[in-house]
């Protein structure tokens, strides 16, 4: 099961999976399923990803864009310490390319071991400009690791810029929400892979626990047949609330850096936006409460599952530093959506009557 879930992962399928459509051509020369490590968490992918690069380097990371919390906490607390680039546009780049040149003139610090980035990134659903990351990285030496969690490999073509591409296959990968795992892609094609392989080849231990393989191999056999069904939905939700005066900002990757965007889009019919998106209200705090109390889906904290699920996202992870957290374009009352794959007539019913609930 786990050399099943490495060959699908990477695009590289035997004749009769690939009958099953479950199944991504990748875009990248040389690369095989023994280039992809299968972790028990996304997390758990990101720590052990920071781990390897750790073995062949011993400077600082950054952290480029609003990530997920425990990202960030993981590159802090665990090695040298890392910079943080919240808002992951304008004069970030500029402040990024400081920080490279610093380092890798100091006699005293060591140069940047590696770049982290969302694409998107959660809740904002930000894109980097990861011909410029990329650029950046290969001028100073230091690696790009690239989340495609929001995005997912059938929409987004992130592997062509990154040494690395860490996912959560808890997510849409799955999608039942009854199972959790994390995966590592290796760019063969990068100038840190030997070190990186080896590394991983030596040190990687396999944790995934077999009956969570089974499930999670079972659940993504249809992954690449959910995926355009979910674009499509969220497409609908994110033009729905983009259009109410009630709505002061969504958060979606058509609108959002969509330049940035489409420049790792996949130029297939169904790639689209991925199923995540995040918006604030021009109401803000009792407005989003409406919304939220009768937005009659599931509540709670995950995203990617196939039915849609909603959660006031910043409470939730930045309860102690919702002040930092607005600092970055986090508002307080921001609200997650996750879209499903509910009818389209009746996700847009759902999101009209939650809209409908706040006062003009």
């Amino acid at each position: 099961m786990k050399a099943a879930l490495r060959r699908r992962i990477a695009g590289a399928l035997s004749e009769e999976e690939q009958k099953q459509g479950a199944q991504v051509e990748r875009g990248v020369a040389g690369l095989s399923a023994d280039d992809v490590f299968v972790a028990t968490t996304g997390m758990g992918a990101i720590f052990q990803a920071h781990q390897a690069l750790l073995r062949i380097g011993r400077g600082k990371s950054i952290c480029f864009g609003f990530s997920y919390t425990d990202t960030l906490k993981v590159l802090q607390k665990f090695g040298p310490g890392a910079y943080f680039l919240g808002h992951g546009e304008g004069a970030d780049y500029d402040e990024l390319e400081q920080i490279l040149e610093r380092h890798a003139k100091s006699a005293e610090e060591d140069p940047i071991l590696a770049i982290f980035t969302e694409c998107p990134s959660n809740p904002l659903l930000k894109t980097a400009d990861l011909s410029r990351l990329r650029s950046l990285a290969d001028q100073y030496g230091a690696a790009l690791v690239v989340d495609e969690t929001i995005g997912s490999f059938p929409n987004v073509d992130v592997l062509s810029w990154a040494d690395i591409v860490v996912s959560s296959l808890t997510k849409v990968f799955s999608g039942d929400s009854n199972v959790m795992g994390g995966s590592i892609v290796l760019n063969p094609n990068r100038t840190h892979y030997a070190r990186l392989r080896a590394t991983m080849d030596a040190e990687f231990e396999d944790l995934l626990w077999c009956e969570d393989a089974v499930f999670l191999e079972r659940n993504s056999r249809d992954f690449m047949s959910r995926v355009p069904r979910i674009n499509a939905n969220a497409l609908a939700v994110a033009e729905l609330l983009a259009a109410s005066p009630k709505v002061a900002q969504v958060n979606y990757p058509k609108f959002t850096t969509p330049d940035n965007y489409e420049l790792i889009k996949r130029k297939t019919a169904d790639a689209g936006y991925g199923g995540l998106l995040s918006v604030v209200f021009a109401g803000g705090e009792d407005a989003s409460r409406l919304f939220y109390d009768n937005l009659s889906c599931c509540k709670g904290p995950s995203l990617g599952t196939n039915f849609t699920l909603a959660s006031p996202y910043t409470i939730l992870a930045h309860f102690t530093e919702l002040d930092w957290a607005a600092k970055y374009g986090v508002s307080p009352y921001l609200v997650r959506i996750s879209v499903g794959l509910e009818p389209h007539s009746e996700l847009l019913a759902m999101f009209q009557t939650a809209l409908d609930a706040i006062p003009e």
